[in-house]
């Protein structure tokens, strides 16, 4: 028996500054008549790039995915070794899913999926002098070779928010709608409806610059290019993310109060097509027969 640890699922009527037509930065004009003004970035539309040359481009490389099969049988204590095991990985934020080796909730756990990359759970288990169990089989997730936000683009937002745990297995549903940075923060619309939720995203995904000044998303593990901020995305949702309150206070304080919404890791649908062709003029359904 399989068990999916879902997440927790958890507006600043700030003036939108000029635009810089080159790079998508915001530009205060009236800051120069005051002094020295902090002003943040404001993209809410951006060209499509060319995402067949995107998707050529090799992926970063670093602390891979990791599954670890069990070496040894189960022990007599197997029951609450396991049961340790996930509550010390529940209170760090690190328990993606765990399996049982029967059918019944006292079963004895036979693998766990750690949200955490094996390097660190290895350190993180020697300095509590915590001796891993072999019983189970373990998979961890890759490393991230990139920030959250990247030095091209520090400065261009007031809060970067985003899960402080990383993503599991979730149960999702295509969904279709915009992300938009106004004068430092994120907003979200699903479904051509207006952009008026706060949005937050998933710990893989990460703020960068490109080539040509627009602002982007990117996967912070394979550094691929998910979509430049204003294009039309898909996400995969309802998307669930840990909402860590600090951040949270944070984003409050500086963009306001409106209803935060978890888009977690979207993508351009023009990159989705051109990764999938065929999905681009889908063929219509055979018309169904007549029952007779």
């Amino acid at each position: 028996m399989i068990k999916l640890v879902p997440f927790a699922l958890l507006g600043c009527a700030a003036c939108i500054p000029s635009q810089d037509a080159d790079s998508g930065v915001a530009v205060d004009e009236s800051a120069a008549a005051v002094g020295p003004v902090r002003t943040f970035a404001t993209q809410t539309e951006a060209p499509t790039p060319d995402y067949r040359s995107l998707l050529r481009q090799p992926k970063l490389s670093g602390e891979p995915y990791v599954d670890r099969p069990a070496t040894s049988r189960l022990p007599q204590n197997a029951g609450p070794i396991g049961r340790d095991w996930i509550a010390r990985l529940e209170g760090r934020d690190a328990l993606l899913g765990y399996g049982l080796s029967g059918k019944t909730d006292d079963s004895p756990v036979s693998m766990i999926d750690v949200g955490m990359p094996a390097a660190e759970f290895d350190n993180w288990a020697r300095q509590n002098g915590w001796s891993v169990p072999t019983h189970i089989r373990w998979s961890f997730v890759p490393g991230f070779n990139l920030p959250a936000v990247s030095d091209a683009a520090k400065g261009a937002v007031r809060v970067w928010p985003a899960s402080t745990a990383r993503t599991g297995a979730q149960n999702q549903a295509l969904l279709t709608g915009k992300v938009e940075l106004r004068d430092g923060c994120f907003w979200v619309g699903e479904f051509g409806k207006a952009a008026d939720k706060l949005a937050w995203f998933h710990a893989e995904v990460g703020l960068d610059k490109d080539a040509e000044g627009f602002y982007i998303l990117r996967s912070r593990v394979s550094g691929e290019t998910l979509t430049r901020v204003g294009e039309d995305l898909s996400w995969g949702g309802p998307a669930s993310a840990i909402i860590d309150t600090t951040i949270e206070a944070e984003l409050r304080k500086a963009c306001g109060d409106a209803e935060i919404y978890i888009v977690g890791s979207p993508e351009s649908s023009e990159r989705f097509i051109t990764q999938y062709p065929h999905t681009r003029n889908p063929m219509p359904p055979p018309p169904q027969s007549p029952q007779g």
